[in-house]
């Protein structure tokens, strides 16, 4: 017989490979977190449908239900029918390390899904900080909200993050679904030097990443990854999707040196403008 593999050895193993992939360079807490927390407790019993790393959209049982299994940097399936899934630990270990992310900060994730990556970001905030966690299906609210009752500076919200109210000051913001444009209680409550991890996505749901910073009146910006998001409702507008598409398709897959977003109409630079919508404009290098 084969020799059963521990699945805190696996789970550091995985760990160390993020830090190597994705790559984490400027915060080792986030290997730590991801040692640390336990990706089967979040997905259920296995065996787990698996995406494919060669062809997403496939998807193949994994080959045991030993929790060893999901201890690899691959997307598992939440909904299939939906094209649900609990997003690609490489990508994440990358975003949230440009994020810069520290013990004692106020985070809002948008799309808590089953609330894996919220454990890591918990992790991240420790119990000195605070994580708001929003999640508009219902169903994957609940079951978020069971998986991370272990940790108290965790809060999962099950509704719209659009309209959030009472939100405190944040220092960082994380969605985990497309946008096409920030939302207001979002930006307003960003701190100063406050950072936001935002899917800006077309029509096709393809985008890319973009890194927004607060520096008082002003959100420097630039793009970090191509990436492919499920909608996130109630951050998009018909106009901005048609208008984000068509920058996108004529940038033909190089997103150019990205300078700044801004809020509103006014002022806007024609000749260095890449992206312009009724609520806001992109400025290019």
């Amino acid at each position: 017989m084969p020799k059963k593999i521990d699945v805190g050895d696996a789970r550091r193993w995985f760990a160390e490979d993020l830090r190597v992939s994705s790559p984490v360079v400027h915060n080792p807490a986030i290997v730590e977190a991801f040692a640390r927390v336990p990706r089967e407790h979040y997905l259920g019993k296995g065996p787990w449908p698996i995406h494919s790393r060669l062809q997403i959209g496939s998807v193949h049982s994994s080959p045991s239900s030993d929790p060893h299994e999901i201890c690899h940097d691959v997307l598992v399936s939440i909904d299939d029918t939906r094209g649900l899934n609990s997003g690609l630990p490489s990508l994440w270990a990358f975003v949230f390390d440009h994020l810069k992310i520290a013990a004692g900060q106020n985070i809002l994730q948008v799309g808590s899904g089953v609330g894996y990556f919220t454990a890591i970001l918990a992790e991240l905030a420790t119990s000195k900080g605070r994580v708001i966690a929003y999640e508009i299906d219902e169903e994957l609210a609940r079951r978020a909200r069971s998986n991370l009752a272990p940790y108290a500076q965790v809060a999962v919200v099950s509704g719209d993050a659009t309209s959030a109210v009472d939100l405190p000051d944040l220092d960082i913001v994380v969605a985990f679904a497309g946008v096409t444009h920030v939302p207001e209680p979002w930006i307003s409550k960003l701190s100063d030097s406050g950072r936001m991890a935002l899917p800006f996505t077309g029509e096709d749901q393809f985008g890319f990443m973009l890194m927004l910073q607060r520096a008082g009146d002003k959100f420097p910006i630039r793009p970090l990854v191509p990436c492919g998001f499920y909608h996130c409702s109630g951050a998009r507008r018909r106009d901005e999707e048609m208008a984000l598409t068509a920058a996108l398709k004529a940038a033909r897959g190089e997103i150019p040196e990205l300078v700044q977003y801004h809020p509103g109409r006014s002022e806007i630079d024609t000749d260095r403008a890449w992206l312009v919508t009724d609520t806001y404009w992109i400025s290019k290098a």
